[in-house]
């Protein structure tokens, strides 16, 4: 009789669920803004320096935010993380991140501590995990 094979549980599930969700949330906003930024027409009375400064406007104003750019940067991080094994702990003293922590901020490289140090300017991070609180 072959023995039959055990799949060992998958301990991030939700939080791979959470970030792709999040994930599929900013993609879907900024679709719908580009959509809706690709049908605006303009009235036709309006120079050319009226038009430059109107697209710049909305271009400015249908992009994703910093903050959502710089979220959706972090969730794929913390996918790359989950591949290489080491999710759930800080990047930066590699200790083991709280739960809690990572169930409201599943995108977050840093420990609690870790993050207070970064905002306070005590630790320097990269661009792209830095500020992880906001959102």
């Amino acid at each position: 009789m072959a023995k039959a094979k055990t799949r060992k549980a998958d301990p991030w599930k939700s939080h791979k669920k959470t970030l792709a969700e999040k994930r599929d949330e900013l993609l879907e906003v900024y679709d719908k803004d580009r959509a809706a930024l690709a049908e605006h027409t303009d009235d036709g009375i309006q120079d050319l320096a009226d038009r430059a400064a109107n697209a710049y406007a909305r271009e400015l104003n249908f992009s994703l935010s910093d903050v959502e750019r710089n979220t959706l940067i972090r969730i794929e991080e913390a996918f790359d993380r989950m591949e290489e094994g080491i999710y759930g702990f800080c990047t930066n003293c590699e200790q083991k991140i709280g739960e809690k922590r990572l169930k409201a901020v599943p995108w977050t490289p840093l420990c609690i501590d870790c993050a207070e140090l970064a905002e306070n300017g005590l630790l320097e991070v990269s661009t792209s995990s830095s500020s992880d609180e906001e959102e």
